[in-house]
């Protein structure tokens, strides 16, 4: 439904919500006050499009209410045992109740904006693609609007390839579900995929892109001894690749940035070299302890790690990791890192064992509910969701995915198209 005819609708405040979902995947290619402007007005038209009693219900009905408020009430426990520190509690205790902001979304419940929000995606995800090839060739202007594209700005860009990484593995079920093989369809999506690998500069988002690939290949493992073989035989091959690659001589610099500027090297270049960097990393880091500006993230999970190990079980309390890390990792390459670029850990560290648990618990429960969807109507829909929870979780290992609002709300508002309409009620009634 188009802007004008909804206006002139009768129950337009009813239906506008939904609209403005529809628009906001696409807000999330651009520059991140865009999406929160677009949430904004979102949570305006929400709170003004009245039927609260039907909002409640739908709310009250989410599979996910019990996961989030689990996660809520441990932060607030964990906030009155720990001391507070000055100027980062507030801002950290805010972090672990992004996922509030589902449960308006979810409310508007299931409708064709949902269909419309992919396809907004989809498109946002063309768009990008295309301000990549236009930054390879030089002629993308350096505005404040795609100035992620031009410049690798840390959290953003890395967002844009795990954006187009999910986006193109969506386009693979999409083509798969509809068993519709337009060459447009195909066309989009390698257009989509080259720009990720030889032009995103995440490595993150690469691995991603073939790790759902793989659970759509075996979204029904029955463990057939093709599929065992398939994975037998590929994790053999990865064992080979890496093995070799741990030979090769050290590329001149694993910064992407220089990589670029520096040495003028193409994106097939750039993707290669970071390869083999990651795989060096790893192997110095294990040697001897060794890291670079580009590998920092192994000494901050063994720092984190080491002062988890301190208080296991109560963490050592809200927005208290930045101060301690600082003072462990003096003198070292990661002291003035702000996150330890790893939810797992962080949660561990400031919530303790029961925080760490509460996000698995979550994100279980997605994957539940994604199992469950297939039974049912919704089973087209379940794909979308299981593949987004298992992008969060993974990435959730080398990024700070709910710890960064950049992340977060940019993982809820793609939730909500799998997620709204679905309720406890109607994945019993799919399962019996």
């Amino acid at each position: 439904m188009s802007i004008p005819k909804l206006i002139t609708n009768p129950d337009w405040r009813q239906q506008l919500p939904a609209q403005i979902l529809s628009y906001l995947p696409l807000t999330l290619f651009f520059q991140v006050g865009l999406m929160y402007a677009g949430l904004v007005l979102f949570l305006l038209a929400w709170a003004l499009s009245g039927d609260w009693q039907a909002k409640l219900v739908r709310m009250r009905s989410s599979a996910l209410l019990w996961p989030v408020i689990g996660l809520s009430f441990i932060s607030v426990l964990i906030s009155f045992i720990h001391a507070h520190p000055a100027g980062e509690f507030a801002a950290a205790f805010s972090h672990y109740q992004t996922y509030w902001f589902l449960f308006p979304m979810l409310s508007v419940g299931s409708g064709a904006w949902q269909q419309k929000a992919v396809r907004n995606f989809f498109l946002g995800a063309m768009i990008a693609a295309s301000l990549f090839y236009l930054n390879s060739l030089g002629v993308l202007p350096d505005i404040k609007l795609v100035k992620s594209y031009v410049f690798y700005e840390g959290n953003k860009s890395i967002l844009l390839g795990l954006l187009l990484a999910i986006a193109a593995a969506w386009m693979l079920h999409e083509w798969r579900w509809r068993k519709n093989c337009h060459v447009w369809r195909a066309l989009s999506f390698v257009y989509v995929l080259i720009a990720l690998v030889l032009c995103a500069k995440s490595r993150t988002a690469s691995l991603l892109f073939l790790l759902l690939c793989g659970l759509l290949i075996f979204r029904n493992f029955s463990f057939r001894w093709w599929q065992l073989g398939a994975i037998a035989s590929s994790l053999f091959v990865a064992g080979l690749g890496i093995s070799y690659v741990a030979r090769l001589p050290a590329p001149v610099t694993c910064l992407a940035q220089e990589m670029h500027e520096d040495y003028q090297m193409s994106g097939v270049q750039i993707f290669l070299n970071r390869a083999i960097c990651t795989v060096h990393q790893v192997r110095d880091f294990g040697q001897n302890k060794q890291v670079t500006q580009d590998g920092m993230r192994l000494e901050l999970y063994m720092n984190t790690w080491q002062m988890i190990g301190q208080s296991p079980w109560l963490g050592h309390g809200i927005g208290n990791w930045l101060s301690m890390y600082q003072e462990k990792a003096e003198g070292q390459i990661s002291v003035n890192m702000t996150t330890p670029h790893n939810d797992y850990l962080l949660y561990w560290f400031e919530l303790g064992i029961a925080g760490l648990l509460a996000l698995l618990g979550i994100w279980g429960t997605q994957l539940r509910i994604a199992r469950q969807m297939i039974h049912g109507t919704q089973s087209e829909k379940a794909m979308l969701l299981a593949m987004l929870t298992v992008g969060m979780m993974f990435a959730a290992s080398f990024n700070a995915i709910l710890r960064d609002g950049v992340f977060a709300f940019a993982m809820l508002i793609l939730l909500a198209i799998p997620l709204a309409g679905v309720n406890e009620h109607t994945l019993r009634r799919t399962t019996n």
